[in-house]
This record gives structure tokens, C-alpha cells and sequence, in this order.
């Protein structure tokens, strides 16, 4: 998922029950598929689409970006549809195909303010805020993409899911890297869900109504984001299907 010509994206497995099966049982079947992230989906009982949950190899995870679109693109592919409705006790996303590519329609959260002294991080920054998420904007794209992450201090903060870092790559685009150590994933190698937290903040600074974003992971990841309304964002992307 998130993949490209120069992206190679994140993987994830998807597995279609009839039934919920207890959470130990998803997790224990998570870790036998290895992935980084396993989305389970049930046929809705409302016939509005399909129940997800999300899975890390630790436990289960919140709104999963890439989970979601890899769940959707598997479904549209096995019914044949060209879109599917995905709902879970985090909200409703909805995939949709066209051509080649794939779009998500994600939540769009508003930024807080922070004190970085309080966090303890010891990042030099030129903003920081917070969402679901901390993001820290640094000086430039190589700021980013050599960023050493501490991953002991990242897992003792715990008001937030993850820990980001962006900057500015162009006039309308932006860079990432994401990490959340606290769920089992050190740094992520494409992450959807972090754009609900970014692309409202690059919008406003960029004074863009499309952008794309590169995740500068040791995979790489590629997004197209564009403003839905208010509250949401429209996500585009390129999915590989492996059956």
C-alpha cells in the first residue's frame, strides 16, 4: 500500500471472517502471518459493508490508514465492486477504486498546541503540535530524513499514539517519517492515518489545495492528499494485490 515507481509502500494482510473470534485469537493469528499491520473484516449485520479491526504483532491498533486501504482494495477486488464501506468503533472510512489507484476518504484533526518541555523530547524544532499524534516540524527535508529517533523516551510519552516528524519538501508537498514504539512499531514504512494529522497542517501553510507526501522509511511511501470537506481528507494511492 502507498507504493509508487520510487515507493515501495507497506504491507499488511487481510483476512475475511465470518465471525468476530476473540482478540487473543486475532492477535495469535496476526503474529502467525507477520505482518506489520492484519486487518480483519465481517460483513456488516447492518449490510452496510464490512466491520474492521486492526492488528499489530503487540496488539490491537486504532485507525489503521494502510490496513484500511489494503482491506478495501482486497475487497473491491474479491466482489467486484468499486467501493466498500468499512466501518469501526473509530469511524467509517470508504474506499474507492479508480484506474489504478485506490482513494480513502480519512478524517481530517485539528492541531493542539504542546509543551515540548513537558514532553522531554530534545528536538530542535520550528513547530510542533498535536492531534491522535505528536508531530514535530523540522527545518528541512534532511533534517527528517536523518532524524535519530529515541525510542525509549518515545515509548514513556503517553498522551499520544505515535510521534512524527515532517517538514516541507516543495511548494506542495511534504515528508514524514512515524513512529509509535508503544504499539510494536518502531518506525512505520507508510502510514495513512498520519496524514489526518498532517495534511490540514500543510494545507494551511502551503496554501495548496492538493499535495503529495513521500514517507522517508527504508521502503518509502507515496501519497496524494486532497481536502474533502471541513473534517475529512481524500487520500489517493497505488495498491499491490498478492493472493
Amino acid at each position: 500500500m502507498f507504493s509508487s515507481d520510487f515507493a515501495q509502500g507497506n504491507p499488511c494482510a487481510v483476512v475475511e471472517l465470518e465471525k468476530w473470534s476473540s482478540k487473543s485469537d486475532l492477535l495469535s493469528i496476526t503474529q502467525k502471518l507477520g505482518q506489520p499491520v492484519t486487518s480483519f473484516v465481517v460483513e456488516s449485520c447492518s449490510g452496510a459493508g464490512f466491520d474492521i479491526r486492526w492488528f499489530s504483532l503487540e496488539g490491537e491498533i486504532n485507525l489503521c490508514g494502510h490496513g484500511s486501504l489494503g482491506a478495501g482494495a482486497a475487497l473491491i477486488s474479491k466482489y467486484g465492486s468499486e467501493s466498500v464501506t468499512l466501518n469501526s468503533q473509530h469511524g467509517q472510512v470508504v474506499i474507492t477504486k479508480y484506474n489504478d489507484r485506490y482513494k480513502i476518504v480519512l478524517p481530517s484533526w485539528n492541531a493542539l498546541p504542546v509543551d515540548m518541555v513537558k514532553i522531554g523530547l530534545n528536538t530542535p524544532v520550528v513547530d510542533a503540535y498535536s492531534t491522535r499524534d505528536l508531530i514535530l516540524v523540522l527545518e528541512s527535508e534532511s533534517a527528517v530524513a536523518h532524524f535519530v529517533p529515541d525510542y525509549d523516551q518515545m515509548s514513556k510519552i503517553e498522551d499520544f499514539h505515535a510521534v512524527i516528524v515532517t517538514a516541507k519538501s516543495s511548494p506542495d508537498s511534504y515528508v514524514l517519517r512515524y513512529f509509535a514504539p508503544k504499539i510494536g512499531i518502531p518506525e512505520d514504512l507508510a502510514t495513512g492515518s498520519a496524514q489526518c494529522s498532517l495534511a490540514p497542517y500543510w494545507f494551511r501553510k502551503l496554501g495548496a489545495n492538493k499535495l503529495s507526501a513521500r514517507q522517508l522509511s527504508t521502503s518509502g511511501g507515496y501519497f496524494e492528499i486532497e481536502p474533502a470537506s471541513d473534517s475529512s481528507i481524500v487520500v489517493s494511492a497505488q495498491v499491490k494485490l498478492r493472493s
